[in-house]
């Protein structure tokens, strides 16, 4: 996945969006760091009103490259 391509969430393929890139947290007290994919969704915005928002990468696919 490359910034700018369209992507679906595989559960529900209907929900489009644009791939905007990959995002670090740092884990708190010796966890993990957790990388996640940030998307910003076509009529969608997330819970806190933001246009982009995150989600695990293995839930989502890659519709139409950007070229």
């Amino acid at each position: 996945m490359k910034p700018g391509d369209l992507v679906k969430r595989k559960m529900y393929p209907d929900n489009l969006g644009l791939f905007m890139g990959m995002r670090t947290f740092k884990g708190y007290e010796g966890a993990d760091d957790y990388t996640c994919a940030e998307v910003m969704w076509f009529h969608t915005r997330a819970s806190n009103g933001d246009i982009v928002s995150t989600i695990q990468h293995d839930l989502i696919e890659v519709c139409n490259e950007n070229r």
